[in-house]
């Protein structure tokens, strides 16, 4: 697909500003191209829900049930007014109004957020790994531990030069994705990361499994990587005892399910 289709060009499109021939351009694509068309549904339902006839139907209610509560709590009134019946409590119209502002707030920040790329997410959600030491724990991982607290990341890597993979154990691969990410390196966190993934698959374990879960998701939006990194939000995001169940928000997995798309 051509670069020019962003969520900016596509949001010009539903919006009828696109001249003639552009849209005629746009419409064959659409029409060859089935990703593409599945990438406007998702955007036409954020923006059409934004503008529904049926939550501009509600919020209509919801002002009008607050009229008739404020018309029913007046011992007089200067014009002539129906009957009003139902009477319902003043906390049911706040409550109504604010989840209506709500959704129609999130939705629009979702559309928004479609704007943003892979490392804006990133940014957005990054949070530095906080460790606690351990007595007793063997040689390397204090010294791994040791280094990471003082934030010298790249003796790290230094440290263990030359080490197979399989040498390290879960915490000492957590350190070593950690480490990597604050170094800007996504494909090296990747490395230890995956390798944490894979002993905990094989052994039926869940050590560091949350953190893992966590790193490696960031991880691939840091490479744009966002049909990997949504597959790991949404495994995040489906587990109730998951430690980082709340750390990407509904708008943010919106966005990165439009960008699956193109």
């Amino acid at each position: 697909m051509e670069k020019k289709y962003d969520d900016s060009y596509l949001l010009e499109y539903l919006d009828g500003a696109l001249d003639s021939e552009e849209r005629q351009k746009l419409e064959q694509e659409l029409k060859a191209n089935p990703s593409l068309r599945e990438r406007v549904s998702l955007l036409q339902f954020a923006v059409r829900s934004i503008k529904s006839k049926g939550y501009e139907t509600a919020v209509k209610e919801i002002q009008h049930d607050f009229l008739k509560q404020r018309i029913e709590n007046k011992k007089f009134t200067s014009v002539s007014t129906p009957k009003l019946e139902n009477k319902v409590r003043p906390l049911q119209f706040w409550a109504g109004i604010a989840a209506s502002v709500a959704l129609l707030g999130t939705l629009a920040y979702g559309v928004f957020l479609a704007q943003k790329d892979g490392n804006q997410l990133y940014e957005a959600n990054y949070l530095s790994y906080e460790i606690t030491v351990d007595r007793g724990v063997a040689a390397r991982e204090n010294q791994l531990e040791s280094l990471y607290l003082k934030g010298d990341f790249k003796n790290m890597f230094q440290a263990i030069e030359g080490e197979p993979l399989g040498a390290f154990n879960s915490k000492e691969l957590l350190l070593l994705g950690a480490a990597a990410l604050e170094l800007d390196q996504p494909s090296e966190a990747l490395h230890y990361l995956q390798a944490l993934d894979t002993t905990n698959a094989r052994n039926e374990t869940d050590n560091f499994q949350d953190e893992a879960d966590f790193y490696i998701a960031l991880a691939y939006l840091k490479q744009e990587a966002y049909a990997d990194a949504l597959r790991r939000i949404e495994k995040i995001s489906e587990d109730d005892r998951h430690k980082y169940r709340s750390s990407f928000s509904w708008a943010e997995i919106l966005s990165i399910r439009l960008k699956t798309l193109r």
